[in-house]
Order: structure tokens, then C-alpha cells, then sequence
């Protein structure tokens, strides 16, 4: 999930991924290396889309709240 390689799972992952989503759906190129698409694919369709950000934002969720 920490597609900024900042060693954190946060809000701004599941923007990043929201972003590159939105890019690929508009036609336009990806912009992610290999390795932030390996990181972004949580669920392993092998597509960083609107689900994998919602699973960022659930463990992001989970840490933020110490559960």
C-alpha cells in the first residue's frame, strides 16, 4: 500500500492510487513505476484501481486507531 515509498500506509497512498486510476481510465499513460503498481495491486488483480485504494484507506484506518 505505500506507493510514495514513505514508509507509512496513509490517506495519500489511496489519493496516489486514486490519481493513477484516474489517469489509466482517462486514456492517459500510467505513471507508476513497477514497483508502486506492485505495492498499489492490494487486492492482486494486477490493476491498481478504486478497490485497492479503499483497502489503503481501511488499513490506513485500522493503524491510525491501534486495532
Amino acid at each position: 500500500g505505500d506507493v510514495n515509498n514513505d514508509e507509512s500506509t496513509d490517506a495519500t497512498d489511496a489519493s496516489d492510487v486514486l490519481a493513477e486510476y484516474a489517469k489509466i481510465s482517462t486514456g492517459s499513460p500510467a505513471t507508476f513505476t513497477k514497483k508502486q503498481c506492485i505495492m498499489g495491486d492490494l487486492n492482486g488483480d494486477e490493476i491498481v484501481d478504486s478497490s485497492d485504494a479503499s483497502e489503503i484507506l481501511a488499513i490506513y484506518a485500522k493503524n491510525s486507531t491501534g486495532g
